[in-house]
């Protein structure tokens, strides 16, 4: 990311930010791409990198709120397909995954009177089936054992997890692991963790207030937010065999649409970052489910020459000047290179 977090918080709170929306290019828009709305010290369940402390979102979105026009996914959609204009200074807001403290983040939308795009993995809404990723967190960060083998497809990986640094290892490696192979593998792992981890004596407790019920999926889709689909179980779709991923897909939008009533028509890339999570076969997929529009994790802004299946979003930080600094100086910077599509 260009720019020093200290010259993008000088530009911000400087003003001089703003002599950028003089500059602004049309018919552009940021997607934002949240995930945990918590205390990343406190929280059991999410990745530090991922969670956003509430008091500081609460800080982005009222600021959002009064300089971009915050609109929806449907809204893009529809302009995209009658050809027309996006609003000036465009904005989106979405959530992956579908963690409980997602329900904070649309309290807080609706008293901004502002809507958002929450992206869930059906399966494991009210908790029927645990999300994986906060399973391989919590079982090792919580373990007292010293060591741990893991065994799959005749490889042996062997972890010490004497210190919190050891721990932060062993679940990136795992978390590696989990994404880089298919379904029937995550499960095996899964089931070894559950074995070698069992002093982990609280999990059910726990595990029971990671994800979003699906009462509170309904309010929010009744008070204007807009459900989205994430896979059934936050599956890395391109390791997986052909038809686990397309089962997934599928499986999620007809879950989703049946427990709100409602047609789901916005899908996210699970698994975003430094793996491969999507390519031309799944996201041909997506189109075969009947969305509209996908979202990956590839970082930058959308405009109507974007492939709908293939939305670009910019990741927040709780640094509200980098999230300006994306969205405002570097398509700016990336027009006087031409590397702009509008």
């Amino acid at each position: 990311m260009r720019g020093s977090g200290i010259v993008k918080n000088i530009l911000l709170y400087s003003g001089v930010m703003k002599i950028f929306h003089k500059f602004s290019i049309k018919n552009c828009v940021a997607i934002l791409r949240y995930h945990s709305i918590c205390n990343p010290e406190e929280s059991f369940y999410a990745f530090p990198s991922i969670c956003i402390r509430p008091d500081v979102f609460e800080d982005q979105i009222n600021y959002l709120s009064k300089n971009f026009n915050i609109i929806s996914l449907d809204v893009f959609i529809e302009t995209l397909k009658n050809k027309q204009d996006l609003p000036h200074k465009a904005l989106i807001l979405t959530f992956d995954d579908g963690y409980e403290d997602n329900y904070y983040a649309y309290k807080i939308l609706n008293k901004y009177n502002v809507t958002g795009t929450f992206y869930i993995a059906a399966e494991c809404v009210d908790n029927f089936s645990t999300l994986w990723l906060f399973e391989v967190f919590f079982l090792i960060n919580n373990t007292s054992a010293d060591s741990l083998k893991i065994n799959f497809k005749n490889t042996s990986v062997e972890f010490q997890l004497k210190s919190p640094d050891n721990k932060k290892k062993c679940i990136r490696k795992i978390v590696e692991i989990i994404k880089s192979n298919d379904l029937a593998t995550r499960e095996i792992i899964r089931e070894q963790l559950h074995h070698l981890l069992k002093d982990v004596n609280n999990f059910q407790a726990m595990s029971k207030k990671v994800m979003l019920t699906w009462e509170q999926v309904r309010e929010m889709k009744n008070n204007g937010m807009t459900i989205g689909g994430h896979t059934m179980t936050h599956i890395n779709l391109p390791n997986a065999k052909a038809e686990d991923a397309r089962q997934e897909i599928i499986d999620c939008k007809e879950l989703i649409e049946n427990k709100i009533g409602s047609k789901v028509n916005h899908f996210s890339y699970p698994n975003g970052g430094n793996y491969d999570y999507y390519n031309d076969s799944i996201k041909q997929m997506v189109i075969d489910a009947g969305f509209l529009t996908s979202t990956t994790s590839n970082n930058g802004m959308a405009d109507l020459l974007s492939d709908p299946f293939e939305l670009n979003r910019i990741r927040v930080t709780s640094n509200l000047a980098e999230i300006i600094y994306q969205i405002k100086v570097e398509p700016f910077m990336d027009r006087l290179q031409g590397k702009f599509n509008s």
